[in-house]
C-alpha cells in the first residue's frame, strides 16, 4: 500500500473543502464532499443525502472556523482509509451573551475516489472535547 504525494495531496484538498463547506454553510459543497452513496455517522446517524441537516445545525452560530490537521490515510487502489483531526470553532449569540465552543474532533474516513476525485464513502465523527468561554463585548 503506497500512497503517493497525488493522493496526498487529493485527499488533503477533500479535507479542506469539507471544511471550507462547513464554515460556508454550503450545502451543495457540503454534499459534493461525498460520494452519492456516502454517509456520516455518529453526529447524528444521517446519510449524506440529508446533508442540509448538518449545514443546518451550524446556522445556529454567527460564524464558524474549522481547522484541519494531523491527517493520515492509507491508499489501496480507488480506496482508502485514514483520520483527520480537526479543531472547529463556533461562536453564537445566547441570550444576549456571544459564546465561544471549541470542539475537539477526530474523523475516521473512508474514501473513494470516483471519477479521478476523492470523496467520502463513510465519515465516523468523533467529538471529543467541548469547550465553552464567554466572550467579553
Amino acid at each position: 500500500m503506497t500512497t503517493t504525494l497525488d493522493d496526498r495531496l487529493a485527499i488533503q484538498d477533500l479535507l479542506y473543502r469539507y471544511a471550507r463547506a462547513a464554515d460556508d454553510k454550503d450545502t451543495a459543497a457540503y454534499r459534493a464532499c461525498f460520494s452519492s452513496n456516502g454517509v456520516a455517522v455518529n453526529w447524528a446517524d444521517f446519510e449524506v443525502n440529508d446533508g442540509a441537516t448538518i449545514i443546518d445545525s451550524l446556522s445556529q452560530y454567527q460564524w464558524t472556523m474549522h481547522k484541519v490537521f494531523n491527517h493520515a490515510f492509507e491508499v489501496e487502489g480507488d480506496r482508502a482509509r485514514g483520520y483527520t483531526y480537526c479543531l472547529a470553532t463556533h461562536v453564537a449569540d445566547e441570550q444576549g451573551q456571544r459564546r465561544k465552543e471549541d470542539w475537539h474532533v477526530r474523523y475516521d474516513d473512508e474514501l473513494l475516489r470516483e471519477n479521478g476525485q476523492w470523496r467520502f464513502l463513510r465519515r465516523e465523527v468523533q467529538v471529543g472535547l467541548i469547550e465553552k468561554v464567554d466572550l467579553p463585548d
